[in-house]
């Protein structure tokens, strides 16, 4: 897809207030994630023993309290967006690799090959995504690296048969079959014609698989079963403030609300992308273009015509 095409997109995108707010909710959080070291006004892991600001609720020394060591709470929250979202990232990237991966094989091939491959991913899908996470983390370890691997294995099946069923649609269009009569190869034909034609709902995916990764990552935290201490993301501070939601609730509050904010805002732009990509939704825009410049062309009519009077007067 080229440039312009993204710019189309983003102009159409611009054009529904939901997806284009939730694209600035996600940028400044992506923002505040890049730059944590630098914003935290306090250590998220350092305390102090003879401190006495113990489970404090939000004040103006500690915006979201502290918990029961005495850690700023907005401090770790910040930290902790590194870590959440740098998961939800890298794990929607290895299933954009495996899955485009394995479904432009199995689609462009066909056949028995492309039976057979499909076969794998339902067996794959049959299997409980939480009970695959749990294996893989008992056999890795509990650690960013098991987390990782873990949403990976889990996450690509959705990408591979969107990929697949793309390549089947695209199979028998005219601009492919000119490239077969032309001797290009299938690796060239894939990669050239293929896959740019098809990195429109590949690219709707990727938004929800980003959600999905830090909800499931969320989950593991908050059971036990994620990333453990001194590791610091929304998931273990929502399972830390379980703990306390009776006494102080502002330690779950938190980390919760940044967690609901930033899936909402990938649903939104995700939708929002699957609106500007689908065909059936640029015809009122287009209609609404052309209304505005016929609008435009007769005003500058009407501005000649009386010019010319004005001159001949």
């Amino acid at each position: 897809m080229q440039s312009a095409g993204f710019r189309q997109i983003f102009a159409r995108l611009k054009r529904i207030p939901a997806a284009f707010a939730a694209l600035i909710v996600i940028s400044l959080i992506c923002l505040v994630a890049v730059l944590a070291a630098l914003q935290v006004p306090l250590s998220p892991y350092s305390y102090d023993q003879t401190s006495t600001d113990l489970m404090l609720g939000p004040c103006l020394q500690h915006l979201m309290g502290t918990d029961e060591l005495g850690r700023d709470l907005f401090s770790r929250v910040v930290f902790g967006s590194k870590l959440s979202i740098s998961i939800g990232f890298t794990t929607a990237f290895m299933a954009l690799v495996i899955g485009t991966t394995y479904g432009s094989i199995s689609g462009f091939a066909g056949g028995k090959l492309d039976n057979l491959m499909m076969r794998g991913v339902d067996v794959a899908y049959a299997l409980p995504d939480l009970l695959v996470m749990i294996l893989i983390g008992v056999l890795v370890g509990r650690g960013t690296w098991g987390i990782l691997i873990a949403l990976g294995l889990v996450s690509w099946m959705g990408t591979a048969r969107l990929v697949r069923a793309q390549f089947l649609q695209l199979q028998h269009e005219e601009f492919v079959e000119a490239a077969r009569a032309s001797g290009q190869t299938g690796l060239k034909i894939i990669l050239k014609h293929l896959l740019p034609n098809s990195l429109g709902p590949i690219i709707v995916a990727v938004t929800f698989t980003v959600p999905s990764a830090i909800l499931s990552e969320s989950t593991l935290s908050f059971i036990g079963l994620g990333l453990s201490p001194p590791a610091c993301s929304w998931g273990t501070l929502a399972s830390d403030g379980w703990r306390s939601l009776r006494g102080h609730p502002h330690l779950i509050l938190f980390p919760s609300l940044f967690i609901f904010l930033t899936v909402l805002a990938f649903n939104f732009v995700g939708d929002g992308i699957r609106d500007a990509l689908d065909p059936r939704t640029r015809l009122p825009l287009l209609k609404a273009k052309t209304k505005t410049d016929e609008k435009n062309e007769a005003g500058t009519v009407e501005g000649g015509e009386q010019d010319e009077e004005a001159v001949a007067v």
